[in-house]
């Protein structure tokens, strides 16, 4: 490992994601309409192991007894900068063993490879994605998209630390960074603008209509101008005591550089994004083939007549909520 390439991270505390249920039909993980808040230790769970839940779940989640459920979250940008707040990126583990061996954009991947002289060297290779990696598909690795955002909730003690909100949601990472590039520029930046991250359904052809949860963000505020307020405010009071607060310049190579150690260390945490990613075509490919071959079985049609539909599924990106009771 060369140490010099390792990117320096803000120290994350803990994980915000949506709570997912394991689906009996099709075998795969769907959202339920609430957030989880994790810390980053392991807590034994009927026999294995889950991330521990933070102390704010308990704290912010809202209702009463088994009722009681967190369905936002109030949060603060870490960074004054879009480009900096989220980004995304395919990465894959090899199968088995979960080593982290590529990780690429779309359009071009770094993928850990041996050399003549059996060292290990990182090259420049195509990235075509899961559907059409040639490691996937000779199933050597699983591969997924992940989105990180990074955040500091209201009210926790450690200002120096950060939590990851973590999907593989495309639909949210468009939802998430559009609302991001709107409140950097109508705000002068994200620092320090009161916002609550929040769940909202949507449906379609590619989800057979089933509704899954996307996150968005909402102001924290009763009006703009008052949101505005708040921001001055807050912007004054650091300055006025000294404090360097672009945090941006800090940690640069952020989202750019991330290096393959770091992934080796998080694969615990985005465990749950690859646990049906195995096969030739990826988590949504997988997810598809169970839908158009339990919707073949239902509607007596041959299967390259559902061929299309699966395919469009996927790339289908949000997971679909479980059906509601009649």
């Amino acid at each position: 490992m060369d140490l010099s390439t390792i990117a320096l991270t803000p120290h994350a505390v803990g994980f915000i994601k949506v709570a997912c249920d394991d689906d009996a039909l099709f075998g795969e993980l769907r959202t339920r309409s609430e957030f989880l808040i994790t810390q980053r230790h392991h807590e034994a769970c009927g026999g294995q192991s889950r991330l521990a839940s933070h102390p704010l779940q308990e704290k912010l989640a809202a209702g009463e007894g088994d009722g009681r459920k967190l369905s936002e979250v109030p949060i603060r940008l870490f960074f004054n900068r879009t480009s900096s707040a989220i980004s995304i990126k395919y990465q894959a583990y090899s199968t088995p063993g979960n080593v982290p061996v590529c990780a690429g954009d779309g359009k071009t991947a770094r993928r850990i490879e041996r050399a003549a002289d059996n060292t290990q060297l990182i090259a420049d290779v195509p990235c075509p994605g899961p559907e059409l990696c040639d490691l996937v598909r000779a199933d050597k690795a699983a591969c997924r998209r992940q989105v990180r955002m990074t955040v500091q909730i209201e009210g926790q003690e450690d200002p120096l630390g950060v939590f990851e909100v973590r999907t593989s949601s495309l639909n949210s990472y468009r939802a998430l960074k559009s609302q991001l590039l709107l409140i950097e520029r109508r705000f002068g930046g994200l620092r320090h603008v009161p916002l609550k991250l929040a769940l909202w359904q949507a449906s379609n052809e590619a989800s057979s209509f089933e509704a899954f949860h996307v996150m968005r963000l909402v102001l924290d505020a009763p009006s703009e101008a008052e949101a505005m307020k708040a921001v001055a405010a807050a912007r004054k009071a650091v300055r006025d005591a000294g404090i360097d607060d672009d945090t941006d310049a800090i940690h640069s190579d952020y989202g750019v550089a991330e290096s393959f150690a770091g992934a080796c260390m998080e694969f615990q945490s985005v465990r749950e994004l690859y646990a049906d990613a195995g096969g030739r075509t990826g988590a949504e490919g997988a997810s598809a083939a169970r839908r158009g071959q339990a919707s073949t079985e239902r509607l007596g049609m041959p299967l390259a007549q559902v061929a299309g539909a699966a395919i469009q599924n996927a790339v289908q990106l949000g997971r679909p909520a479980p059906a509601k009771a009649a």
